[in-house]
């Protein structure tokens, strides 16, 4: 059987002064978007981080973000008991490639 919980993309978000925020909120609102950060660069105005790939595109929107570059997607699996794992309770996971 195929895993598949979830369609994640690892980004580069580049950050454009926005009057009234700082870039501490500005990362704030970035997580509060969905986005997993895991570095970042204020001298530059960059967030790295990682979050559903269906959600990158809505980070463009956001008035503060100049682009978003989507470095790697993947496909992640979660293992049984994980709270992200979507497979159903009973379905057993394995390292076989035919599901057994």
């Amino acid at each position: 059987m195929e895993h598949q919980d979830a369609e994640l993309s690892d980004v580069v978000v580049v950050i454009e002064e926005e009057p009234g925020m700082s870039f501490k909120d500005v990362v704030a609102r970035l997580q509060s978007e969905g986005l997993s950060v895991s570095d970042t660069d204020e001298p530059n105005g960059v967030v790295e981080g990682t979050l559903e790939s269906a959600k990158a595109k809505g980070l463009e929107k956001l008035p503060f973000v100049k682009y978003v570059r989507s470095v790697f997607n993947y496909t992640a699996d979660f293992p049984p008991g994980d709270p992200r794992n979507m497979d159903p309770a009973d379905d057993k996971w394995t390292d076989d490639d035919d599901g057994r």
